[in-house]
């Protein structure tokens, strides 16, 4: 269970929590990871720099080992940065997120619950982003499908 201070994170920490990994472990991760960035509450230049982290990674894989290991699930205020009203706003930044999904580095995902408190339809979300009931729940299930979080 998270605690409740987990929500109010400003920033993700960017590297792996893995208190029980052999300390011989590479820094570089394997082919086969998946990661996980649990987006909430943050601002442009934090989404930034998750998607810098997120071409860091991608960049130790070799491109026919990329299967969109790595994905960021929206369910917090983050979500109207990705509203078609607020594009030419933040065009920069989802613009370089539909790129690295479209290249296979991240999936990107967002709450329908967290979009219609905010009055976002799915036609205001750009095509690239895949719509979950409800981001927590599709944490757990990629948690359970061997994704880390990061």
């Amino acid at each position: 269970m998270k605690m409740p201070g987990q929500r109010l994170l400003s920033f993700l920490v960017l590297t792996l929590i893995g208190a029980n990994a052999p300390a011989e472990q590479p820094a570089t991760p394997a082919p086969e990871a998946r990661y996980l960035f649990q987006v909430v509450l943050h601002t442009p230049a934090e989404i930034e720099k998750l998607l810098a982290r997120a071409e860091q990674l991608a960049a130790t894989q070799r491109p026919s080992d990329r299967r969109a290991g790595i994905a960021l699930v929206l369910h917090g205020p983050e979500v109207e940065l990705f509203a078609r009203r607020n594009y030419a706003k933040y065009r920069q930044l989802v613009d370089r997120a539909a790129k690295l999904d479209a290249d296979g580095v991240i999936e990107v995902k967002m709450c329908q619950t967290e979009m219609r408190s905010r009055g976002i339809r799915e036609q205001d979300v750009p095509g690239f982003i895949e719509l979950v009931p409800y981001g927590p729940d599709e944490e757990e299930r990629l948690k359970r499908r061997g994704y880390v979080y990061l």
